[in-house]
């Protein structure tokens, strides 16, 4: 390595020889031993010793004043002395290159490197002036990348909006101007001061015609008008016609009953009501017409997951929130962040009970009774189960319309025992002797369910009984209770929180529609009682949308209400019924 009293004693040497010389007639002996040490100071530089970078720079500094580079070994000076965290050094060195050098090349980057040195030390707004008259000056692309990168975030978080209304009015006329009013007026939205938001995204909206934030300055806009409202239209897409119109009414009845619950008459809520018929092309269209029609700020439904799909593009692109209280395919949530899905996907019930099962409870084997085509949650908990460590000893898919379900379950038993396979006198024998495997996971209806746990009784084949919605109905769990099983299941029918609060529903529901309420009524219940409690904070598209996505520990009649990143709710209750009594595991 060269020391630092041998880089002064070359250069020393080699100015001596020249000092008589004009600059450009430098010897070639002497040229050569300057470029060799620039060369040497800027692979030190490279290699992160900036110790002796800045000394060899330093050097060359004092040594060569009138060199044509005396400016950019000042530069690399100052730029070493930031590295080396010697922010004060640093800082007075950057400011006064730009006080001596105003027309050099490297201004820009000095006041980059400034930007940086006062975001470290807490001066934001200090950084963010420093990151304009980068971006303004910058001679490439990439610096200018750089210092706008930089800039966004102390625009979006860091400055107060007393300082991003100061840097508005001293930048107007520069080329960051679109982004510092944009981020004002979105500030002063987010803060509920919308005739100031207005003001100012109207602004943006005359003076930056094509500023690339015009979309979501105009959707602020648009929010903004919508919060100024006193009536509140909440857009409703079901099938009130057609082969699914029975769905759409129970739906529709549970929204009418949330509406007409003690308190809801505060906020002036209009229901703007549209027939889909079922069709998720009419759903699409419709959607387009709530919004710029009818000016809604939430929509509720559709209630299929096709119709869901094709809305959630219109919803999207209008950043309107749309809440589907039914549908439950995987993966429509995740189509827009402005889509939400009170009922949980079917795989992502399968995974709980997994879970619930081999996690919470310890069990480790397993066998199936699932349909022919069988439902995404079987496939769900099969995959976790194995995942987990878990195994699936046998599995038997029953064909549709089946009654007699003994046939299925001899062969499941029959793997369990290690037979193959048994004759009429072998598999009566065999009826008699008990099995135990860990847990049955069925897949059934009612009816189904209750000729399943007759035979599975009756072949004295023991372990927890796995199921999903079925399982939570009054009449399957005193069916089990009868016959001393346990059980493992998700419901949304089925809840030990607040019991009194749905039997007043659907004392109510009874009440008012004259008929018992089902689960697609309890769930628009739901929806709308959920709406109502953020209505009560705010109006807008924009808000309920927050709103939404930071609900975490919502309790209805249908069941607990949390949604995930991506707008599913995941609040599965899993229970156990054990010893005649039941319990939530999770």
């Amino acid at each position: 390595m060269i020391k630092k009293s041998t880089v002064l004693l070359i250069i020393c040497v080699g100015w001596m020889l020249v000092q008589s010389r004009p600059l450009g007639l430098l010897p070639s002996a002497a040229a050569a031993q300057l470029e060799k040490m620039v060369r040497e100071g800027e692979a030190r530089y490279a290699s992160d010793d900036y110790a002796r970078a800045r000394d060899i720079f330093v050097a060359l500094s004092d040594s060569f004043p009138d060199h044509r580079l005396f400016s950019y070994f000042q530069f690399m000076t100052a730029k070493c002395a930031y590295h080396l965290r010697d922010y004060a050094s640093a800082q007075t060195q950057f400011r006064d290159f730009i006080h001596r050098f105003p027309r050099s090349a490297f201004v820009a980057a000095c006041y980059f490197m400034l930007g940086n040195i006062a975001y470290l030390q807490g001066e934001s707004f200090e950084a963010a002036e420093d990151y304009i008259y980068s971006y303004e000056l910058a001679e490439t692309d990439n610096l200018r990348l750089l210092a706008k990168r930089s800039l966004i975030p102390l625009l979006e978080k860091r400055l107060s909006e007393q300082e991003l209304e100061k840097l508005s009015r001293a930048d107007k006329d520069k080329q960051l101007a679109p982004k510092i009013w944009f981020y004002l007026g979105k500030r002063q939205h987010a803060a509920g001061k919308l005739k100031e938001a207005s003001q100012t995204l109207s602004y943006y909206q005359r003076t930056f015609p094509n500023g690339e934030d015009m979309h979501e300055v105009n959707l602020l806009l648009n929010d903004a008008s919508y919060a100024r409202n006193k009536t509140i239209n909440l857009g409703v897409l079901v099938p009130l016609s057609g082969d699914w119109s029975p769905y759409g009414n129970s739906l529709l009845n549970g929204l009418k009953l949330a509406l007409s619950s003690p308190g809801s008459h505060e906020k002036d809520i209009r229901l703007v009501i549209k027939d889909t018929r079922g069709d998720f092309v009419t759903a699409a269209a419709l959607c387009r017409e709530l919004v710029s029609e009818d000016h809604v700020v939430c929509i509720i439904g559709p209630l299929r997951s096709e119709a869901v799909a094709a809305a959630a593009v219109e919803a999207d692109r209008s950043q309107v929130p749309l809440i589907t209280p039914t549908a439950s395919k995987k993966g429509l949530a995740a189509l827009s962040d402005f889509v939400f899905q009170i009922s949980s996907t079917a795989e992502s019930r399968g995974k709980a009970l997994a879970q619930a099962a081999v996690r919470d409870q310890g069990l480790r084997e397993f066998v199936m009774l699932v349909p022919e085509q069988p439902e995404p949650e079987a496939s769900s908990f099969r995959t976790t189960v194995e995942g987990l460590g878990g195994s699936i000893s046998a599995s038997e898919e029953y064909a549709q319309g089946t009654e007699d379900f003994s046939s299925y379950l001899r062969r499941i038993k029959s793997r369990l025992l290690g037979f193959s396979s048994a004759g009429s006198e072998e598999a009566s024998f065999n009826d008699q002797i008990p099995v135990w495997v860990d847990g049955i996971f069925v897949s059934a209806d009612q009816t189904e369910m209750y000729d399943i746990l007759s035979r599975i009784a009756n072949l004295n084949i023991f372990g927890t009984i796995i199921g999903t919605e079925v399982c939570g109905e009054k009449q399957v769990l005193e069916f089990a209770r009868n016959i001393d099983r346990q059980m493992l299941f998700v419901s949304s029918q089925f809840s030990l929180k607040d019991p009194a609060g749905r039997q007043r529903f659907s004392d109510a529901y009874s009440a008012q529609c004259g008929k018992e309420p089902n689960p697609v009524s309890m769930l628009g219940y739901d929806c709308m009682m959920l709406l109502l409690s953020i209505l009560d904070k705010t109006s807008s598209p924009l808000g309920i949308r927050a709103a939404l996505a930071q609900t975490s520990d919502f309790v209805g009649v249908s069941g607990g209400i949390k949604f995930d990143a991506e707008g599913e709710n995941v609040m599965i209750p899993v229970y156990k019924l054990e010893n005649r009594e039941v319990v939530r595991l999770r």
